[in-house]
């Protein structure tokens, strides 16, 4: 290096030196609160960290994460359209306040509403800092949404209790043509510092509440539900509810959880991060029933995270669900999902009640009414079924022409049980009839009763089908002619004058008339005549109209048939009669 170089070096070192004292003497830079280092925050008094966090580490209310001094904001609504969604947000929270199903609608014909929150003032993606009984964060946010309208990106500065800086990002990301939405929470700060986002280990709460929609009366478990189930390990389980406090906890890792209606389901998916999920079933101001899920996200210990979940948010559908079971159908790529396990199905009888479906539909696709559908099959099913019923029928026949003689022997030897068994088994040996033969065809009649009751409680194609407008506008729901609430009956709750029961009513009365014989001195049995049909009443009155037809048109068509039982018996005994006269 030459002489004139090191001249050079030097004369710019002593320049910069030089500067920079005469800057830190004369120019001192001005105090910035919110760059406040952990050092300086270690020193604050524990008047200024609230004594809950400073003393015991407990979880901290809302308040006390103080949002950072900005410009004021006003409250404003944002909208975006996908090909299935209508979308409502609010940049308080930066949560959505309304998620409308285009495909799907209300008796009324409007979309299916996927946020139920009537007054409760709470919306689905609340952030809580700490746990999900924190307050949420209810500040205002910036937004920049994307000129697609496919993403919207809330954002807002907030002070640690420590003192750091960070910034709260809610990325929500669409798809043109999914019921998925992408929500990207992330936390930064500028200052590259230690947020110390740990309340009792806990950094935030995600939450999903306070119901999902649509719309309901009541919770009955029959025309609606909540189930609350997750998957994990290859398999899907069922939340345990606490009766006593209304709250449910997942324990371990799961691959979702869910909460799932009788038609539509919101499932969510979180990363490969270790969350805490709950479930929260209280009762709270402005709304009957509650159904929120929460994904609590363990201490944060890097200056920047970013944490990604996936929420389904529509129809509960087999078909719809089973797309994210293969990358190629879904448009976030996602695979072996298994959604499809959030649909209600029984372990024994659930092939038998798909079959039902399949033919179900092979009836709609000939005649597009699902009403005149549900008679086909009922008729097809008696059909199917007539050779056993038949069977119970002569068998039930057969035994009341022998109830005389029955009462007889009762009669005879009601002093001696032991020889009146006898008498009895050598009559039933000597007329050929089987005491059980009436019973035992009717037992496996069973699994497809229980299978058609699955299938025309939970087809989600019933679901707003009509049949006879306007009196059967919806078989998924009861029929009503008259709707008198918010007077209800005592007792049984009602509060719907409805007619297809009625109609059911009568004609299992008939049908257990016509199964007596006319002589039959048996009271019990005369008493089930009157308290059979009765019971069935008061079981299917507030069920789904489709099953409620289904139990009609089958009373019908066993009433043909026993009547057809009762003509050929009677032909028989008359021939009988005629035959020892000669």
């Amino acid at each position: 290096m030459d002489k004139k170089t090191i001249i050079a070096v030097v004369l710019a070192l002593i320049v910069i030196v030089g500067s920079m004292v005469v800057q830190a003497r004369f120019f001192p830079p001005p105090e910035e609160p919110l760059a406040a280092t952990a050092e300086s925050a270690a020193k604050k008094t524990e008047s200024e960290i609230p004594t809950e966090t400073a003393e015991t580490g407990r979880a901290l209310p809302a308040q006390f994460m103080k949002p950072a001094l900005e410009e004021e904001l006003q409250k404003e609504t944002i909208n975006i359209e996908t090909n299935v969604y209508s979308v409502a947000f609010s940049n308080q929270g930066g949560v959505i306040e309304s998620i409308r199903l285009k495909e799907y609608t209300n008796a009324d014909g409007s979309p299916v509403e996927m946020v139920l929150s009537k007054e409760s003032g709470r919306y689905p993606f609340t952030v809580h800092f700490g746990d999900f009984e924190t307050e949420p964060v209810n500040d205002l946010f910036h937004y920049v949404q994307s000129l697609t309208g496919a993403k919207v990106d809330f954002y807002r500065d907030f002070m640690s209790p420590t003192g750091v800086p960070f910034t709260l990002r809610k990325t929500y990301i669409f798809k043109p043509n999914d019921y998925l939405i992408e929500l990207q929470i992330t936390i930064e700060n500028s200052v590259n510092d230690f947020l110390a986002l740990n309340f009792n280990g806990v950094a935030y709460t995600l939450g999903f509440g306070p119901q999902i929609g649509p719309d309901f009366k009541k919770l009955d478990r029959r025309n609606e539900y909540r189930n609350y189930i997750y998957y994990a390990d290859g398999k899907k389980r069922k939340v345990k509810i606490s009766k006593k406090e209304k709250l449910g906890f997942i324990e371990g890792r799961a691959n979702w959880a869910a909460i799932a209606g009788k038609y539509f389901t919101v499932i969510g998916v979180p990363d490969a991060t270790q969350y805490d999920i709950s479930y929260d079933t209280r009762k709270i101001s402005g709304i009957n029933e509650q159904s929120s899920f929460y994904f609590s996200r363990p201490e944060i210990q890097s200056s920047r995270n970013t944490d990604v979940f996936r929420f389904y948010v529509g129809p509960k559908k087999r078909e719809v669900l089973a797309r994210y079971n293969d990358p190629g159908k879904n448009e976030f790529n996602l695979a072996n999902m298994h959604f499809e396990e959030t649909v209600s199905s029984s372990v024994l009888i659930g092939w038998l009640a798909n079959i039902l479906r399949w033919i179900l539909e092979r009836f709609y696709s000939i005649i597009p009414n699902y009403g005149i559908a549900i008679i086909f099959l009922t008729i097809l099913i008696k059909i199917i079924l007539f050779p056993l019923t038949h069977k119970s029928y002569e068998s039930t026949s057969r035994m009341q022409s022998l109830q005389p003689k029955i009462n007889e022997l009762k009669e005879k030897h009601k002093k001696n049980p032991q020889k009146m068994n006898q008498e009895m088994a050598a009559l039933y040996k000597r007329e050929g009839v089987n005491p059980l033969g009436g019973c035992l065809p009717m037992l496996f009649q069973m699994p497809v009763f229980f299978a058609l009751y699955n299938l025309l409680s939970n087809h989600f194609e019933l679901r707003g089908a009509s049949f006879l407008p306007p009196w059967i506008v919806d078989l998924s729901a009861p029929e009503s002619v008259w709707d008198f609430s918010p007077f209800a009956i005592p007792f049984v709750g009602w509060s719907d004058l409805r007619i297809l029961p009625f109609i059911m009513l009568v004609t299992t009365f008939i049908q257990s008339r016509i199964t007596q014989a006319p002589d039959s001195g048996n009271p019990n049995m005369k008493m089930m005549a009157y308290l059979m049909p009765i019971m069935f009443f008061f079981i299917l009155y507030e069920m789904p109209s489709g099953l409620v037809l289904y139990w009609t048109i089958q009373n019908f068509l066993t009433i043909f048939q026993q009547l057809y039982t009762n003509k050929k018996r009677n032909a028989a005994a008359a021939q009988g009669k005629s035959g020892k006269g000669k």
